[in-house]
This record gives structure tokens, C-alpha cells and sequence, in this order.
């Protein structure tokens, strides 16, 4: 079994914070204790993004990704989770998400786990989006949501830890 790397260590980070997420707003936990969760996970996000300047396209994806788990938190917190400001950053991060799909299809001609961890973020921010700015009184599709950010938040992780246990998912 090899280390994982920076770019496998953000996925497996940034795995943890939506599938915590997605607990909270599947309604299984409370806001405040997901939130401890969710700051940690971003911080170290955060600090990958800082430190890693270089792991473009992954850099801006995973900033944006630490500024929308911070604010994820944060909301969490509050539960102020249905937040149309909220909704909006996370139409953001699934800009930011599909542009990374589209720099890893072009840059290498065919995607790569990276691509497809992109593309599974761009959906599940999509779906974010439409739950918390365009439909925010629909308790049940925010309930949808949270579980389908946990099984994609899930699904990062694995990317993450694909290769280091000898799998490969493309």
C-alpha cells in the first residue's frame, strides 16, 4: 500500500466534509455537532490549497471547495442551512467544479479520477443549489440532497483512496 498523496489526501478531506455534511441535512444529526466536523475538514482543505499552488486545476477547485465548506459550517451552526447566499456559493462551487472537469478532459484527453471526482462534486453542488436558493421550503428534496452528498461525499473518499489500495476507478 503506497502514501496517498496531496491530490488523494484533499479528496479523501473534501469526501469527509460532504458526506458529514450530507448527514446533517439527511437529517440524521444535529447542525451544531456536524459543524465541528465540517471546520476541521476545511481548515486542512484550506491548507492544502494554500500550500499546493502548484496542483492546478485541483488548487482552485479545492480553494473553492474550503471557502464553501466554511461557509457550509457556518450555516450549520446557525441552521441557517436553506440560506439563499448559501445556495448561491454553492453554484459556485459547482462552476468552479465542472471548469476542473473540463481542464483534466482537455489537459489529458480522457478523464481521470480526478475528472470524475470534479464531476461528482459539480452534481451534488448543483443539487445544493437548487435546494437551498431556488427550492428552500422543500424539506424533503433538502433530505434528498443530503444523501445523495453523502453517498457522493463517500465516493470522493474512495477516489481518494483508489489507487493507494490498488483499485483504479477509470
Amino acid at each position: 500500500m503506497r502514501r496517498l498523496g496531496n491530490l488523494e489526501l484533499a479528496f479523501v478531506t473534501l469526501g469527509a466534509i460532504l458526506v458529514t455534511y450530507g448527514w446533517y441535512w439527511g437529517g440524521v444529526t444535529e447542525a451544531r455537532t456536524s459543524a465541528y466536523a465540517m471546520g476541521t475538514g476545511s481548515v486542512v482543505l484550506g491548507l492544502f490549497a494554500a500550500f499546493n499552488p502548484g496542483a492546478v486545476p485541483a488548487w482552485s477547485l479545492f480553494t473553492v471547495g474550503a471557502m464553501w465548506g466554511m461557509l457550509a459550517t457556518a450555516n450549520a451552526w446557525n441552521e441557517s442551512a436553506q440560506d439563499r447566499t448559501y445556495g448561491m456559493f454553492a453554484l459556485f462551487f459547482a462552476v468552479a467544479a465542472l471548469l476542473g472537469v473540463a481542464a483534466d478532459s482537455e489537459a489529458f484527453g480522457d478523464m481521470t479520477d480526478y475528472g470524475l471526482g470534479a464531476l461528482v462534486i459539480a452534481v451534488v453542488m448543483l443539487l445544493h443549489f437548487i435546494a437551498a436558493a431556488l427550492v428552500p421550503a422543500n424539506k424533503g428534496f433538502k433530505a434528498l440532497v443530503g444523501w445523495v452528498t453523502l453517498i457522493g461525499g463517500a465516493f470522493l473518499a474512495f477516489i481518494g483512496f483508489a489507487e493507494s489500495i490498488g483499485s483504479s476507478i477509470l
